[in-house]
């Protein structure tokens, strides 16, 4: 019985010591449904931010943000505020014009797919309501909209994201598709 403690016990200080590295080394285990599920890689951002690019932020402590901890659509997390970290792909970055209508979200006259606001969320809870019409994106900003889940909780409720906001950019290593 002694020594199949101490071999349960080695196994599991080598799988936890394999995990913080994975962690260290920057690896986390994505299951978020506003990217695709998957291992990803987080990084300091080289450069500008880019359209495309997938970024790795804490979301400012204000009040959209706080409602959302309240509901649940954001969990607990290391974050100012004791949010947890969010991954979200970048689609509109500064001078990118952001047409808001009923039916979708277009950046630069193209429909982004997912897009379409929502009017209340999975418990029948009103969600804000962003002014229709044109907005040029200013400098240090970026809009963060997901095309990969009509829920998915990002910039069409919440607006642009200040650039300051942004701790490293994020890439796939394996995800399902």
């Amino acid at each position: 019985m002694r020594l199949l403690l101490i071999r349960y016990f080695s196994v599991v200080t080598l799988i936890g010591s394999l995990l913080w590295l994975f962690y260290a080394q920057g690896y986390r285990i994505i299951t978020t449904p506003s990217v695709p599920p998957g291992i990803w890689k987080v990084e300091p951002v080289h450069g500008s931010i880019r359209r495309g690019q997938f970024v790795w932020l804490c979301p400012p402590d204000k009040p959209f943000f706080r409602v959302a901890k309240q509901r649940g659509y954001i969990p607990e997390g290391d974050c100012p505020g004791g949010y947890r970290y969010l991954l979200k792909p970048v689609a509109a970055v500064s001078n990118d014009v952001v047409s808001i209508t009923p039916r979708a979200i277009a950046i630069n006259g193209k429909s982004l797919p997912n897009s379409q606001l929502q009017s209340f969320d999975g418990n029948g809870l009103p969600l804000p309501k962003l002014k229709p019409g044109d907005d040029r994106v200013k400098q240090g900003e970026v809009w963060l909209i997901s095309p990969y889940h009509r829920n998915s909780l990002d910039s069409r409720y919440f607006g642009p994201i200040h650039t300051g906001q942004i701790e490293a950019s994020a890439k796939p290593i394996f995800v399902l598709h």
